[in-house]
């Protein structure tokens, strides 16, 4: 299936936008759309749907809205949901997402929120997934300001009056693994320690939901201490083998934040029979080989790309003229036996 013959104009969709919707460079578009050599046969089959996409799109007559994704957190989250951004764009009609991913470690807010407003403003939607700071608040009131809407993704700001939330009730989440390590703990005295990092809204809600489930089911359960990671596995690794150091060993660890990785290295070193439950968010690659390999107990997780179609789907709705307030998705909790997919 290749381009245009010689002497003939090519004129389906641009080399760029067809690069841009398969994440590739433009000179792998031009070789794939000329039959020439030196392309994998996994990128030149992304090469091909991104254009069977951006013809059906052309053939419907519709604008390729462009959407602008800035996502601040850590580099499995970010990772994780580039692959959802791939699959959007080789499977959803109409929208391109372009994802721009910092992890969290190395974020300056005020430079990440210029970015968010200089970027947005060009784009005919936008959709953030960022900690909680005045600058970025401000830069989303701004591009809202100027029409374009901006939709959160799985972490909300509700200050900046974005345009809608797309993710789950991360109150709810919290209570879910609440009652996961009560119920899989002995109704005695023990303590739980609680992993956080940033200030994402996430991240609150998950422990509000966490202690009230705790306060009312589980009284005889307490959270010994809140220790603060930075999204990095093996900084979080580190200090959380100094708390086992200094303390006894927790019944459980609830790890509201992301860099699980370094959770699970630290549980590695802990005796079989005293290793605590370990819950945590998000199944990506990762998680699902911790859950395979029983150092981990329970994800709880939603659908990346469900939920990235879903921001798309509002964005092109308000652009139509519809802003009906999008509901929570769904929280799915993850085992050793079902955790295929991630």
């Amino acid at each position: 299936m290749g381009g245009a013959t010689p002497g003939q104009v090519w004129k389906g969709p641009k080399v760029q936008d067809i690069a841009r919707v398969a994440r590739v460079g433009p000179a792998t578009v031009d070789r794939v759309l000329n039959n020439r050599p030196g392309v994998r046969e996994c990128t030149r089959l992304k090469v091909l749907a991104a254009l069977e996409k951006l013809r059906h799109d052309l053939a419907e007559g519709r604008a390729t809205l462009q959407i602008k994704l800035f996502c601040d957190s850590g580099e499995t989250f970010n990772a994780t949901l580039a692959q959802a951004e791939a699959v959007v764009n080789s499977s959803m009609p109409g929208v391109v997402v372009q994802g721009v991913y910092v992890p969290t470690s190395q974020v300056d807010p005020a430079a990440f929120a210029d970015r968010v407003q200089a970027e947005g403003a060009s784009a005919d939607g936008v959709i953030v997934v960022s900690r909680e700071h005045p600058a970025i608040n401000r830069a989303i009131r701004t591009l809202c300001g100027q029409g374009v809407a901006v939709v959160c993704l799985t972490t909300d700001l509700p200050n900046s009056n974005r345009s809608a939330y797309v993710g789950n009730d991360q109150y709810a989440a919290g209570s879910v693994a609440g009652v996961l390590i009560g119920n899989g703990l002995p109704r005695a005295p023990a303590k739980i320690l609680l992993v956080n990092s940033m200030p994402f809204r996430c991240q609150q809600e998950r422990e509000m939901g966490f202690r009230r489930v705790l306060r009312a089911d589980f009284p005889y359960l307490k959270i010994d201490e809140r220790m603060m990671s930075d999204d990095r596995p093996q900084t979080t690794t580190d200090q959380l083998m100094r708390y086992f150091s200094k303390h006894d060993y927790p019944a459980a660890i609830y790890n509201v934040a992301g860099a699980n990785r370094g959770v699970a290295q630290a549980i590695a070193t802990v005796p079989v029979e005293q290793r605590p439950i370990f819950v945590g968010h998000e199944l990506t690659v990762h998680t699902r080989a911790m859950l395979e390999s029983g150092v981990m107990d329970y994800v709880i997780s939603h659908d990346f790309a469900g939920e990235l179609a879903a921001a798309a789907r509002w964005i092109r709705g308000a652009v139509e003229g519809s802003r009906a307030a999008p509901g929570f998705t769904q929280i799915v909790v993850h085992t050793r036996y079902n955790c295929e997919g991630g």
